[in-house]
């Protein structure tokens, strides 16, 4: 192979490079989540649903950072206060990931879309415990501010 043909295949290789690259922290957002959301969930295979305030802050990176205020209801009525710290990272134009820490024992991943117009975020929740999954559900957030 010539030395000009070995020289032109450079650039395609470093942008093949690129393309693997995930995003560092001080990657500028795509996506802001800023603000504060209104915000609900559902446990799947019960009647337990959250509903608070998720208050969230991002400086123009793809990390954000935040706290939740709820009250959780179970399936017998009983009401319990959820004060959880969030952290999590955009991953593309609309997609986030996030861990909401209940308690040291309860961590929550959540993954989810922004809508277009970044008035809503929905999507879907693990609690994972040493025993495996211990629930599962759905969540939706609407934009307050």
């Amino acid at each position: 192979m010539s030395r000009r043909r070995a020289l032109a295949f450079i650039p395609v290789l470093l942008l093949g490079v690129s393309c693997l690259s995930a995003p560092t922290e001080s990657a500028p957002a795509t996506v802001i989540v800023r603000g504060s959301w209104s915000y609900v969930s559902v446990q799947s295979g019960d009647a337990t649903t959250a509903n608070g305030t998720l208050t969230l802050s991002q400086a123009g990176t793809v990390r954000f950072t935040g706290t939740l205020d709820a009250n959780e209801q179970d399936a017998r009525g009983q009401l319990r206060r959820i004060a959880a710290v969030v952290s999590g990272h955009t991953i593309d134009q609309t997609l986030v990931e996030f861990d909401m820490v209940v308690d040291p024992s309860t961590i929550r991943r959540h993954n989810g879309a922004v809508t277009a117009a970044g008035d809503s975020l929905a999507g879907s929740w693990v609690q994972v415990s040493d025993a495996g999954i211990a629930a599962s559900g759905i969540f939706r957030a609407h934009r307050v501010r």
